[in-house]
C-alpha cells in the first residue's frame, strides 16, 4: 500500500514517470526527491531549532543544524540534476551527467563538517553539563519529526531505486540516519531527566558526531569510486554481450571496455565474425552492431571485427595442444582471438589474446607472459615464436 502511494505520487509530479530509461525523466527524479527534502527539511529544521533553544538540549540543538547538511544535501541535489540535464558543450563533450556523482562528495564533507561541530559543543556537555528544560510533549514531538523523515525517507529511496540513482539513494540514507539520531536524542532526553543525570545530553551528542564522521568518509569513498572509473556491472555487460551477438553473423564478442558518463555511455568491443564473409560483409555487420549499441544504451559505440579463420584440422590440433597447456596455470581463466600464423622456413607463429583471474597483479603479466611462450614452444613442434596479449582490467 506504501509503494502504491508512492507511485501515485510519483506520477503526480512526474510527467511519464515509467519511462525511466528517458533522461530528462530521471532528472525530474533526482529533482522532485530534492525539492521534497528541502521543503520537509526546513520545516523539521524550524521546529527542532525552536525545541532545542526551549529546552537548553545540546543534542536537540546540534539535530537541528545537522538538519542544515540534510538541507545542503537536497539543494545540492536539484542543482546537480539541473546541471546533468544541460546538453554537451565544446568544452564537455560528454554531457554534465557525472555532475550526479559529484554531488554525493559534496554530501560527505557537510557530514564531516557536522560530526565536528556537534562532537565539540557535546563534549562541553558531558564535562561541564548544565539542567535541561525538560516537559513531557517534549519528547513525544520529537516522535513526530522521526515519522516525518522516515516516510520522507522510503519515498526518496522509491524514487532512487526507480531510476538507480546512487546520488538519490544517499540523500534517502541521510533522511533515515536522521531519524536514529533522534531517537538517540529522545532516549537521553528521558533517561537524563528521569535519572538526573543531564551529562546524557552531552554523551548522546558525541555518539551522533562519531556516527556523523563515519558516513562522511563512507559517503565519500562510494562517491569517489565513479568519478576514479568504477567497473561496470556484470548485467550491463551481459547485457551488451547478449545485444551485440543478436546482430547477425557476429558469433562472440570480447574485450568490452565501457565508460559511463551518467547520462551516457561510451562502449567498445571486439566482434568474432567468419573471415569467410569478406571484408565488405563485415563491416556492415560491424556497422549494425555499433548502431544496435547506440540505440540501446544511448551515447557512441565501436565495434572492432576480428575476423575467425577457418578451422583446419592441422589448426585444431594445434589449438587443443594449447588448451591442454593452459590448464597448467591457474591465473588464465580464459582466451580468444587464436590464430596460427605463417611464419620463416615453415615455422609458425601463435597469436593469442590472454584473460587472466582478477585478483592477478599486473605485475607479473611479463612472467606469465613469457612461461606460456616457453612451455608452447616446448609442447607444440615448429613454433617460432608467440604473441600474447593480455586483457587488461577494464576490460571484459
Amino acid at each position: 500500500m506504501d509503494i502504491e502511494f508512492h507511485r501515485k505520487l510519483t506520477r503526480r509530479f512526474i510527467k511519464d514517470s515509467d519511462n525511466t530509461d528517458n533522461k530528462s525523466v530521471r532528472v525530474q527524479y533526482g529533482l522532485v526527491a530534492g525539492w521534497f527534502g528541502i521543503y520537509g527539511t526546513f520545516i523539521l529544521f524550524v521546529v527542532k531549532m525552536t525545541l532545542g533553544i526551549l529546552s537548553g538540549s545540546v543534542s536537540v540543538i546540534a539535530n537541528a543544524f545537522h538538519l542544515l547538511s540534510h538541507l545542503a544535501n537536497s539543494i545540492i541535489l536539484v542543482v546537480s540534476f539541473k546541471v546533468t540535464a544541460r546538453p554537451a558543450t565544446a568544452k564537455n563533450p560528454f554531457g554534465h551527467g557525472r555532475m550526479e556523482h559529484i554531488a554525493p562528495l559534496i554530501m560527505s564533507i557537510f557530514l564531516f563538517i557536522s560530526g565536528i561541530q556537534i562532537g565539540e559543543h557535546s563534549l562541553h556537555q558531558a564535562i561541564e553539563p548544565h539542567e535541561l528544560h525538560y516537559w513531557r510533549a517534549l519528547p513525544w514531538i520529537l516522535l513526530v519529526t522521526i515519522i516525518v523523515k522516515q516516510w520522507l525517507s522510503r519515498f526518496v529511496t522509491f524514487l532512487g531505486e526507480r531510476v538507480d540513482s546512487h546520488a538519490i539513494l544517499t540523500n534517502a540514507a541521510h533522511h533515515k540516519i536522521e531519524s536514529v539520531m533522534t531517537f538517540m536524542v529522545i532516549v537521553g532526553l528521558v533517561t537524563g531527566h528521569y535519572f538526573h543525570h543531564p551529562e546524557f545530553d552531552g554523551y548522546t551528542g558525541i555518539l551522533i558526531s562519531s556516527w556523523l564522521l563515519y558516513l562522511g568518509y563512507r559517503h565519500g569513498k562510494e562517491a569517489l569510486v565513479p568519478l576514479l572509473g568504477q567497473a561496470p556491472g556484470k548485467d550491463i555487460i551481459n547485457k551488451i554481450r547478449e545485444t551485440a551477438q543478436s546482430v547477425k553473423g557476429i558469433e562472440d564478442v570480447h574485450e568490452i571496455i565501457v565508460h559511463d558518463y551518467g547520462s551516457m555511455y561510451l562502449i567498445s568491443l571486439h566482434a568474432e565474425i567468419p573471415a569467410k564473409l569478406g571484408a565488405v560483409e563485415m563491416h556492415e555487420i560491424t556497422e549494425r552492431c555499433e548502431h544496435k549499441l547506440r540505440t540501446t544504451f544511448g551515447g557512441e559505440a565501436v565495434c572492432h571485427m576480428d575476423p575467425m579463420m577457418e578451422m583446419t584440422p592441422e589448426i585444431q590440433t594445434i589449438e587443443d595442444k594449447f588448451k591442454k597447456i593452459l590448464r597448467n596455470f591457474l591465473q588464465i581463466v580464459s582466451y580468444h582471438d587464436f590464430r596460427v600464423v605463417a611464419g620463416t622456413q615453415g615455422r609458425v607463429i601463435i597469436v593469442a589474446d590472454i584473460d587472466l583471474a582478477e585478483d592477478v597483479n599486473m605485475d607479473e603479466i611479463d612472467r606469465i607472459s613469457k612461461n606460456l611462450e616457453t612451455h608452447v614452444k616446448k609442447e607444440i613442434q615448429n613454433v617460432l615464436y608467440c604473441n600474447f596479449y593480455i586483457t587488461p582490467k577494464f576490460s571484459y
